[in-house]
Order: structure tokens, then sequence, then C-alpha cells
């Protein structure tokens, strides 16, 4: 009997072992199955004649074909190829679609995006759409469908069990809103601003949420804006709220290069993901070659350069969102029902109310603290239906001098961009179209600042325009421009540039990979003046008495600020905020300089104790919190912490990041020097409880206008985002170590570089 039931156990043990075998191998099949065909010869329907996709050895396509629709069409393929399940997430984001394939957990986002009417703006845009725009559009998605006819382009299908849908050309419009979307300010903020109006006094808010200090740099300059004729409104303060991640650009004209043309360097910081949100590429046009960084999911370069001249973008910052409670009266509203298929689970149907200056957010999908029981209306250039970036985009790669770039831009809706130029002919300039609201008394939007007075300069008389996400108008602008402006990068790229005479390429990678953070600088003083209780909190504090703000990956510097950091907002004003402390927990850069060096030091004090604590108090009890952290984590021994052991960019999967097995294979993990406030930015959550790193640089990019092919190029994770692809995150290691290659067009697709596998795509028959 024993015999048997020993026998049957084994038998079913076995039986298992064959079942797990069997599934795995169906799964490394139709893993594999799935990967890029990045050679050989494909006929398809479509095209007009012969295209080259020549992958170099870093998996950037480099397409040359006799039409233009024939290359937009092959980029269409190259995507569909290496990013289709990320194209696939953007368009179900933006239209409310993410549950029909990842069940209830994303209910409330496709909520709040249908409510929003995200879908709706996609529409729109197609339907703005100039005929070049449109040919590119069309042929981009009739090669985007040639590759999905040849079967499953992802892995992912495999494991969520749903096949791909045709593209359309309302999908690479919402990869459009989907960029507004993560780009625009305010929503937010003016949620806490809200909540934080009961609970602090009018003064308290000032310094809470400060304005730009006046000792900070502004990227445009006084000298550069002629005093304007007839009456316009007057400025009015900024708000510096707590910005944490955004982009840096910089531009030097000739005089101040050792080649006597002008530099830009381009460093745009956005989300961590695996595969990246950019994909680079060369697309051989018949007019000339454009070179650099496109979205999956539309036809067009968005950062890069052509034959003659190139652009960088970070964001402008500025206040484009207004959550506006619904005035006293009647207001004319219209419904529109949405369902939402929700996989596994039954379908969520909503009603949504629409007014003509924005939907009307629901309380069941929206946390709207701050507002009580009014209703609220969402006012946000990302829901203009005038957009036209898809033409904009277009006509930047086409633009040939400084005057057709800055005309490009009109109708441009959102996201607001600061754009930086250069141009072969040593011109360089700056120009930000878009739609800055200017407000009524009463917070309804009046009108838009006019495209031609938007904050624009050519040849400025300093030969240089910095953008570090820092305030960009100097005071004599004539219109008003809130918004969120970082302080601290700024200030260390004025100083990396003021210690240059002529600078070069080898410069100018340097400064972006610089971790030296001039916000830690101006608070080293302040912790070597504090008063630690404990034996472990005065090491800390003498051992930071001596740094230099340097936070490279190997220090231990790094990471012992990074908790003493995160200790000091519990000093500081956790009392004053009581249970909305975690709420409110974040950087708050200007804030915290303004109390420990700019003399608001009534903040150190502990309103919730007798007495009155100094600020050489309150920094010295976070040295004493921070060390009784770290020492039960990384030990006594300071020298010993390393900032890279803990502090690594963690590339997010859409879908698999976090989940057991599939986590390993799908997310990508790097340690990373820097944090927030450096040039070299690494993104951590105070709030959390480790320093894990979530947004950093999605690119890099140096372009040398003397000779446009020496440019150097870098993102990450990889090119393809398939997790069997040799280029999934090939890129990781080289962008953490500061590595760039060229993205060369002085070749041809019968002389391709080493390295490189050439894709022909054939008209079928």
């Amino acid at each position: 009997m024993m015999r048997w039931i020993v026998g049957g156990v084994a038998g079913l043990l076995g039986l298992a072992v064959v079942l797990v075998i069997a599934v795995s191998g169906w799964m490394t099949w139709r893993f594999y199955d799935t990967r890029p065909q990045v050679s050989g010869t494909v006929e398809l329907a479509g095209i007009s004649s012969d295209v080259s996709i020549v992958r170099d050895q870093y998996g950037v396509p480099h397409i040359f074909g006799e039409t233009e629709a024939d290359i937009f069409f092959a980029l269409g393929y190259a995507h569909a190829q290496d990013r289709f399940f990320q194209m696939d997430m953007m368009r179900r984001y933006v239209h409310g679609r993410l549950s029909e394939v990842l069940g209830e957990r994303t209910i409330r986002v496709d909520a709040r995006n249908r409510i929003r009417g995200y879908h709706l703006v996609a529409d729109a845009a197609v339907e703005n759409l100039s005929p070049e725009a449109r040919a590119a559009v069309e042929a981009y998605t009739a090669g985007v469908n040639a590759r999905l006819e040849r079967g499953t382009p992802s892995p992912e299908y495999a494991i969520l069990r749903f096949s791909p849908e045709p593209w359309q050309p309302r999908d690479s419009a919402a990869v459009v809103v989907y960029m507004a979307d993560s780009l625009a300010a305010g929503e937010y903020e003016e949620m806490n601003r809200r909540l934080l109006e009961t609970l602090f006094t009018a003064d308290q808010i000032a310094e809470f949420l400060p304005g730009y200090p006046d000792w900070a740099p502004t990227m445009l300059q006084a000298e550069d804006f002629p005093a304007p004729d007839g009456d316009v409104p007057a400025p009015e303060t900024d708000v510096q709220d707590d910005v944490n991640g955004g982009s840096n650009a910089w531009v030097l004209s000739g005089e101040h290069t050792a080649t006597g043309e002008p530099l830009l360097a381009n460093d745009p910081h956005l989300g961590l993901s695996a595969p990246g949100i950019w994909y680079y590429a060369h697309l051989a046009l018949p007019d000339g070659h454009v070179v650099g960084s496109t979205v999956a999911g539309a036809p067009l370069v968005v950062l890069g350069r052509n034959d003659v001249s190139a652009w960088g973008f970070t964001n402008t910052g500025f206040d484009v969102i207004d959550l506006r409670p619904v005035p006293p009266g009647s207001m004319a509203t219209t419904e529109r029902s949405e369902v939402i298929h929700v996989s596994g689970g039954d379908d969520v149907e909503i009603t949504v109310q629409e007014t003509e200056s924005g939907p009307i957010l629901d309380p069941d999908w929206f946390n709207l603290n701050g507002f009580g029981e009014s209703d609220v209306i969402l006012m946000s250039t990302a829901l203009d239906r005038s957009n036209d970036v898809a033409d904009v985009s277009y006509r930047i790669m086409k633009s040939r001098n400084w005057a057709e770039f800055v005309e490009a831009g009109r109708g441009y809706t959102a996201p607001m961009q600061n754009m930086h130029y250069a141009h072969i002919d040593g011109t360089i300039g700056y120009t930000t179209p878009g739609l800055v609201p200017l407000r009524a008394e009463d917070g309804s939007w009046s009108g838009f600042i006019p495209y031609e007075d938007l904050p624009r300069v050519e040849n400025p008389l300093s030969g240089r325009i910095a953008s570090g996400n820092n305030r960009i108008a100097p005071d004599n602008y004539p219109y008003p421009t809130p918004g969120e402006y970082s302080i601290f990068r700024a200030v260390r790229i004025d100083e990396m540039l003021n210690a240059v005479d002529q600078h070069d390429m080898a410069s100018f990678h340097a400064g972006q990979m610089d971790v030296t953070s001039a916000q830690a600088q101006r608070l080293i003083p302040v912790i070597e003046a504090s008063l630690p209780r404990t034996a472990a909190g005065e090491d800390a504090r003498v051992h930071l008495a001596v740094w230099d703000g340097e936070m490279g990956m190997e220090r231990s510097e790094p990471l012992l600020y990074a908790l003493w950091y995160r200790e000091l907002a519990r000093e500081i004003y956790a009392d004053e905020l009581g249970e909305n402390f975690r709420r409110f927990l974040g950087n708050r850069r200007g804030f915290i300089d303004n109390v420990l060096v700019g003399g608001q030091t009534h903040w150190c004090d502990d309103i919730t104790t007798a007495a009155a604590e100094t600020c050489a108090d309150a920094v010295g009890a976070a040295l004493d919190a921070a060390m009784a952290i770290g020492v039960e984590r990384y030990g006594a021994d300071l020298d010993a912490w390393n900032w890279g052991d803990v502090h690594q960019a963690v590339f997010d999967h859409p879908a698999f990041t976090g989940v057991p097995f599939l986590d390993g294979l799908f997310t990508v993990r790097q340690p990373v020097g820097g944090d927030g406030s450096t040039p070299n930015v690494a993104v951590y959550s105070i709030g959390a409880d480790n320093f894990d790193v979530f947004h950093g640089p999605s690119l890099r990019v140096v372009y040398d206008l003397s000779d446009l092919d020496a440019s150097r190029y870098m993102h990450a994770p990889g090119q393809s985002g398939h997790p069997l692809s040799p280029h999934y995150r090939d890129l990781a290691p080289m962008w953490a170590a500061g590595e760039s290659f060229e993205l060369r067009t002085d070749w041809t697709p019968e002389s391709p570089p080493e390295g490189s596998r050439t894709l022909v795509l054939r008209p079928a028959g």
C-alpha cells in the first residue's frame, strides 16, 4: 500500500515537473518568438521601394529610404518591433483602458483620465493635423500595423494573456497627451495648498511655500528684455515649492568654446522606466538627416538635430493647471457617460460633467481635501483641444534657421518646454511655445500670453543660456509667470560654466555628470555648528563638517547626509503639521534653506515642548536620529558606508516590477550617485524607507555645432523593450558611468558601421 502511495506521489511530482518544464518551454518559445528581427529581408505591403533599417552596435536604427513616407513607415515598424508593449500601455493610459488588461488595480487611473477627457484631446489632435503631418502619422501607423500583422511583438502579451490591437492615428496623438500629462504642473500642488490654508496662517504659508530667492539665477537676463510699450500686467510672485526632478540644458555661443562654434547640452529628467521613454533614431530623409530622440508611438524626432541645427528641451515649470470651485449661480454643464471594462471584474460606469472651463472632478475618484463640499473644475492647458504638437515637432525637424524654429512652435499647447537652440551659423537662442494662462481676480482664465510675447531670446549678450528648471524670466519681463522652479542645480551649473573660459565637449559632459550638491554646500556650515547630544551624532557632525558636498556613489557622506535630511524634516515642521506631516513631507529645499541659512529660525522650535529649541538643537537632534538608524542598518564605521550600495536607479516595468520571478527579468537596477539637487540628478522619495531612485536623466546629449556628427548621445536602460534582447539593459551601466556614443550620418547602408545589422523592408510582390 505504502509503495503505491509513494509511487503515486512520485508520479504526480514527475507530472508536475513535466508540466513545469512544458510551461517553461512554451513561455521560452513565446518569448523568443517575439524578439525583433534585425537582419534579413521582409516583404511588406505599404511601401514604395526598399527601406533599410540599419541597427548599430547599440541597437539604434538608422533608416534609409527613397521617400519620406517609406522612412516613417519603417520607423513605425522598428518602434513596434522594439517597444510595442510600451506603446500599448501609453495609449491605454490616455484612453482610460488599462483595466481591460491589468484589472482592478488601475480602475482609479482609468476613471481619472476619462474624467479629464484625455482621450477626447487625442481625438481632437488628430483632427488638427496638417496634410504633411497627417501623411507622416498615417505612414507611421501603417508601419506599426505591418509589424503587428506578422505576430505578437512583445512577450508581455503571453503573460497577461491578451492580444495587441491595431494602431491608429489617435494612438499616436495619445502619446503626445501622455507627455503633456507627465510634465504639466499645478494639479496636486493646488490641492495641497488648499489644505495648507486650513492648517497654517497666511504668513506660515508664505514661508512654507517660499518665492524664488533673489540670490538664485534666472535663465534669461534683464539685459535681453527691453522695456515693452503699453500697459501690461505686473509680474506676480513666483512660487518655488519642492521641485525635485526637472531637466538641464545649456548652450554657449562660439566666443565661449574651444572650437569657436556653439555647444549645446541637454539632459531631460523624467521618471525612470524599462524601457525608457526615449528611442534614438536616425532618419535619412530625402531633404536631409534628422537624428535624436523619438517617443515610441509617434513618428517624429522630438529632441535632436538636423543637418544645420540642434535643439534641447527642459520643462518650464509654469503653473498651467488650476482647480477652481464651481462659482455660485448657474453654470452650463454637459454630461457624458464612460464605461471602463475591467479584466476579471465588472464594468464600471461613470458620469462626467463638463463646463466650458473644464471637467468637474468627481470626489469619488479624486482626493479633493481642502475644497470642502465644493464641486471643483479642472482647468488645464493639457486639455486644450487646439493641440498641434505633432505639426510643431514636424516643423522643428524641418526648420533650417532660427526664424523657422521659432515659427515652428506656433500652435503648441502643452507640455510647455524651454527650447534651447544652436545653429551652425553661430546663432544660439531660446524660445518657449505653449499656453501660459492669464488669470482674472476671481481665478478664471482671461486669456493666454500672446505667442509673440512669450519668453524668447536670440544671441543673448552673455553668450549663454542655462536652465536647471530655475526661474525663467527676469523681473522686467512684463507678464506673470507663476510656477514651480528649482534652485540648486542652476546654481551649480552657473558655477561650472563660470569655471572654464573655453568650453569643449569634455567640460560639457563633465557638467552633465556632476554630482556636487550646491544645497549641501550651503548646509554644511549649519551642520558644523549643530549640537548633537549623542556620541554617534557628534561623530556624524565631524564627518560632514569637512565634506565638500560631492555625492559620488562610492562615498559615505551622501548616505549620512540623506539620513540626516530625512530626519531634519521631522525636526523642522512635523510639529506644525501634526497628522498631516506625511502628506507634506518633501525635500522643500527653498524652505529649508530659508530656515537654516536665511534666518527663519523660528521653525526650529518644537511647538509641542515648553523649551525654546534653536536650529543648532534641531540639526543636532536630526544627526542623532539619523545615526541611530544608520548604525543599526549599516554598522558603526561611517567610512564603510557606501552611497551606491543603497542608492540605485530603478527602471520600473509598467506591469511586472515587484512581481516574483518576473521582476528580475523586466526591472533594471543600477547604482548611481547624486541626489535631487545635483546636476546629475537622482531623485528618491524622502518619505520612503529606502533610497531607490525613480527619476533621473532620461537621456544625455552634447551637440557640437562645429561637427554635428561628433555629437555624443546616451540614454538608459537600452533601446529595446524586449527583455531577451541584448539591447534591453546594455546602456544602463554605460549611462551610470558617464559613457556616450556617436550617431553619425556620414555613411551609407552599403558600408554600415562595424557591429551593425541590417533589415531590409521590401515592397510585397
